[in-house]
């Protein structure tokens, strides 16, 4: 997948420009200066903007919830409590992660699916969190002492070509950098990613997983980027396997009791949706409708879903009727709100929404830490007309989750289904503060109040709304210093 690159491409090169305002003057001693947590959290606010703009991100809530919940087990044994962290899943089937400034941790949907274990998925996590937590970019900065726009532009270049894949647009971000040391890059990179895998073996250990997972993972990694790029210098990867890097991991080993850690049924679910989520659907259910025939699976429950949710995607909702019922018969009694989500999707699909209102409101009471259910619980009453029941739901979890900006777009769906357009105006505008794009948030504020009807109260909130966001970010919606 090769559409993402030119996206990230373009937006590293307008950091180059957007940052100026920014970011620190390095032009003195720079043993004394660095980028500040504001500034750090700025930068990865404004290249979260872009990569959403992207439309490469895996927006499914089940991923995303499974996810953050993974990493925010590793966080709180890493220790980086003065971190704050988001985790975000990326459709590319491409294996790799990476961290941005401001605790933003990308997650390649190829990853999920090449970890044989929930222990490797969370060796990468792990590392990725020490790269953070110890605030590596600003080292790096630091460390070379470099001009910052060139420093910052073209490292974010090769980082995000490298992703890609795209050598020819890393070799363009080294010759438009010219006039510092690469090789001093070099070594500091790799000093880090020693780093890194130094403690994020120990934060996956504490975690409760197995730490062998990282030399395994290490050394499949290593032999897929030999087949995968076997043409690209190393130094265009973001994360090099090398064989020193093997070796020190497995060193670390010594001493360490042996963990067998079994996985989660969360992780299980979850590589089998993104597997299907970045494969063609037809070739999805062909896949799942060999490998089963062939008893070639992990986990036949798990499988069985995956079958289901192909067939799901692929619009053969009849069939992934079956499947998924054939899935819970090999899953037994326990049951999982994976299933249950799939169900009730399945039955919006076939436009039994009554049906798929029962299957969720069923599920969401008795998995209460699943916000996917709930999110489809609301769709399903709004597809059933059950407007004043959905609108009570989205105000009830609104108080429970405030920054949760998919509860205001499906307001903003209601209230527009329903004529209420000043409502609907003003919903989409929250929706667009909590995804941090400012501009159109107070555009849709502002059309709100050009809107017939509403009451003192409603106009009152929506000017208010609107001055404040004004003062903060200037009338044109930028906010000050953010890209």
């Amino acid at each position: 997948m090769r559409k993402v690159s030119t996206t990230l491409l373009a937006l590293a090169f307008a950091m180059q420009l957007s940052w100026a305002d920014n970011l620190p003057n390095l032009g003195g001693d720079t043993s004394q200066e660095s980028l500040t947590p504001t500034q750090e959290r700025e930068i990865g606010e404004g290249a979260m903007r872009e990569i959403r703009r992207s439309g490469e991100l895996a927006d499914d809530p089940e991923v995303v919830a499974y996810l953050n919940r993974l990493g925010a087990r590793l966080v709180e044994a890493s220790g980086a409590s003065d971190s704050r962290f988001t985790f975000f899943p990326v459709l590319d089937s491409s294996v790799n992660a990476f961290a941005i400034p401001g605790g933003y941790i990308g997650v390649h949907t190829g990853l999920i699916v090449m970890a044989q274990h929930e222990s490797e998925l969370a060796s990468v996590l792990g590392h990725e969190i020490a790269h953070v937590s110890q605030h590596h970019l600003a080292r790096l900065i630091d460390g070379t002492r470099l001009n910052p726009l060139i420093s910052l532009a073209s490292l974010g270049v090769a980082i995000l070509a490298a992703h890609a894949g795209s050598a020819d647009g890393v070799a363009a971000a080294i010759s438009a950098g010219a006039g510092y040391n690469i090789q001093k890059q070099l070594d500091f990179t790799y000093a880090f990613e020693q780093e890194a895998d130094r403690i994020g073996m120990q934060t996956l250990t504490r975690a409760g997983f197995d730490p062998a997972a990282m030399p395994t993972f290490f050394e499949r990694l290593q032999k897929h980027n030999r087949l995968e790029e076997a043409n690209a210098p190393e130094f265009l990867r973001t994360h090099p396997v090398t064989f020193k890097r093997i070796a020190d991991a497995q060193g670390r080993l010594s001493g360490l009791p042996y963990r067998q850690t079994p996985d989660s049924a969360d992780f299980l679910f979850v590589r089998e949706k993104v597997r299907g989520l970045q494969m063609k659907p037809g070739d999805a259910v062909d896949f799942y409708r060999k490998t089963l025939a062939e008893k070639r699976y992990a986990n036949e429950a798990a499988h069985r879903y995956g079958l289901a949710n192909a067939l799901y995607l692929a619009g053969n909702h009849d069939g992934a009727w079956q499947a998924l019922q054939q899935a819970k018969s090999a899953l037994g009694k326990a049951g999982h709100p994976a299933l249950e989500f799939l169900a009730g999707s399945i039955r919006l699909a076939q436009g039994r929404s009554a049906e798929a209102v029962g299957i969720f409101q069923k599920a969401a009471d008795f998995y209460p830490a699943s916000r996917a259910l709930v999110y489809g619980l609301i769709d399903a009453q709004t597809a059933a007309g059950q407007y004043d029941k959905a609108l009570a739901e989205i105000a009830d979890n609104q108080t429970l989750y405030p920054g949760d900006a998919n509860f205001y777009q499906r307001a903003a769906k209601i209230y527009t289904r329903q004529g209420q357009t000043m409502q609907a105006h003003k919903a989409q505008g929250e929706y667009y503060v909590r995804v941090q794009e400012y501009g159109p948030a107070m555009e849709q504020f502002r059309l709100a109040l050009t809107q017939p009807g509403g009451d003192f109260y409603l106009l009152s909130s929506i000017e208010a709304r609107l001055r404040e966001l004004e003062a903060i970010n200037g009338k044109d919606g930028k906010a000050r210093g953010m890209p």
